[in-house]
């Protein structure tokens, strides 16, 4: 069915491009996928995270019948029920809730029975170790850390001699606060990590954080869960010399994933963001990360859902040669939420699989692609707005507009286009809202058989001049202020029917812009007129 158009009147100008991101309606996600296109899973309805939390997990209450343990320089005990101070150390080797405050200058040793659960209560306490690991979690079932409320918690791991590849001491573990089994942070007092030796909060097992202000500063990674790291609230800050939060196993069915539900987790690094082996699932709260390599990383999937606000700057030295918003092997699938990748190499990269914007608000700034797939690229609902120094929407398989908004302000260079797509693939608009403009070379416009109408041509835009495309009417269809110069324009949306319209220029918009595009406008002067038939 249709839909191209012959260009009447054309003015040529060349010049450099580099677009403002532009808005529009969010629709619903449309059903299912169209004959040709492929994606390496079906997509199902959002469930909940792969997260667990148990009463355990929950519990931040204690009384004055649990064990107190208060290190200060007038208490002279050594022995409490379940636990024992030996030297500068203080051993916990029992199951039960231990109420720590004061000042340790040793190690917190915890080695109860393997089927028993420890709970350490921090009530204004600070650990300092300058040899071994400050908390080293040995052996028990799961231990719980609350931070006790209106209190201020410090670890402090001052040895600065570790050597990459070199030996481990004994007592000397990678985490400053390290457990070699579950291990989950809750309460609503203030924690501060702090280690000059490698990584911030360590555990061996799944590290769950419930509920705290917590600050992490690592000379390696800040967050580690070798199977897990789960964040159901509070508030989370990183800064790290290595990944911000790391997870590197996925043996058994269940592990390898990073899950946010709620909360804010604001990451510093110099390297990437989020390091997961398997999948990244994220459904609240609110995440913002500078990264000098890629802001998310991971082998598997991710998927945005529910409201969160995510938030990523990733660039790699001077030119942000290869650093990626979000990079996966995967499928990504952003159902629902915020996200802005505000620098980047390339914002969206599914190396093997799908991108697929099925709802919410996508806003890339990128260098080179913004978003780049190795089969499906699908916009189905939702927002996407592209601003690029490369192909805007690069895939190895079609790309299809269904629904939603699309907006992609493509690179100057004659070697990119806004929409690129292989010999054998399409561009499909079969619905939905699409505005697409950059460099002429390249360009590549949606295939006939597209259901929804289009127009696709050369034509000249100039830097900060506003736009409007009308109907023989005097209907307006689109305003828009071009951030650069361009030489091409693609348009569609289901206001669009056979019959001739013109472009204006120099018009009067009207109402408020969102990133170049406002509501109407009046007057301009005509710069070419098309017909679609």
């Amino acid at each position: 069915m249709k839909r191209f158009t012959l260009l009447l009147i054309t003015l040529l100008l060349a010049g450099s491009m580099a677009l403002t991101a532009c808005t529009g309606e969010v629709a619903s996600p449309s059903g299912d996928l169209p004959s040709g296109d492929t994606v390496s899973t079906p997509w199902a309805p959002p469930a909940e995270t792969p997260a667990t939390w148990s009463e355990f997990d929950l519990n931040d209450t204690w009384t004055e019948q649990d064990t107190h343990i208060n290190l200060t320089p007038e208490n002279t005990q050594k022995e409490w029920q379940g636990a024992k101070l030996v030297s500068d150390d203080l051993y916990i080797r029992a199951e039960g809730t231990y109420v720590l405050s004061g000042t340790l200058n040793g190690q917190l040793f915890i080695s109860a029975d393997k089927t028993k659960k420890v709970h350490l209560v921090f009530n204004g306490f600070t650990v300092n170790n300058d040899t071994l690991t400050p908390i080293l979690c040995e052996r028990g079932d799961k231990v719980v850390i609350t931070l006790a409320e209106g209190t201020e918690n410090f670890i402090n791991d001052n040895k600065a001699d570790y050597v990459d590849g070199g030996a481990t001491p004994d007592g000397r573990n990678a985490g400053a606060i390290h457990a070699k089994m579950g291990l989950t942070i809750n309460g609503t007092g203030s924690l501060t990590v702090n280690t000059v030796y490698r990584h911030g909060i360590v555990s061996n097992s799944n590290l769950r954080i419930v509920s705290g202000n917590i600050t992490v500063n690592a000379k390696e990674e800040g967050l580690r869960g070798k199977e897990s790291v789960s964040i159901r609230g509070g508030n989370v800050t990183v800064k790290s010399g290595d990944d911000g939060v790391k997870v590197n196993q996925a043996d058994e069915e269940g592990q390898g994933f990073f899950a946010m539900e709620g909360g804010t987790l604001q990451i510093t690094t110099d390297t990437d963001g989020i390091d997961v082996i398997k999948n990244v699932r994220i459904v609240g709260g609110t995440i913002r990360i500078s990264s000098r390599d890629d802001a998310i990383v991971t082998e598997g999937t991710v998927s945005i859902a529910g409201n969160p606000v995510i938030r990523l700057q990733a660039e790699s030295g001077s030119d942000d040669s290869d650093a990626k918003g979000i990079k996966a092997d995967g499928d990504i699938t952003v159902e629902s939420g915020t996200l802005q990748i505000i620098k980047s190499f390339e914002g969206l990269e599914s190396k093997n699989a799908s991108v697929r914007i099925l709802g919410g608000k996508v806003n890339v700034n990128a260098t080179n692609d913004g978003v780049n797939a190795a089969t499906l690229l699908s916009v189905e609902g939702g927002a996407l707005y592209v601003t690029t120094g490369g192909d805007g929407l690069d895939s190895g398989g079609n790309i299809h507009v269904k629904g939603g908004t699309t907006v992609i302000c493509g690179s100057p260079s004659n070697s990119f286009a806004p929409m690129d797509v292989p010999d054998g693939c399409e561009i499909l608009v079969d619905g939905g809202f699409l505005l697409a403009y950059g460099s002429l070379s390249a360009v590549q416009y949606p295939a006939q058989k597209s259901a929804q109408s289009f127009l696709g041509t050369s034509v000249s835009l100039k830097k900060d001049v506003p736009y409007a495309l009308r109907d023989q009417n005097g209907n307006t269809l689109v305003t828009f202020t071009p951030g650069e110069n361009a030489l091409t324009l693609c348009f569609s949306s289901e206001a669009l029917v056979a019959g001739e319209y013109t472009l204006f220029s120099g018009v009067t918009p009207e109402g408020t812009p969102t990133g170049g595009v406002y509501t109407s406008s009046t007057g301009g002067e005509e710069v070419a007129t098309f017909t679609v038939s």
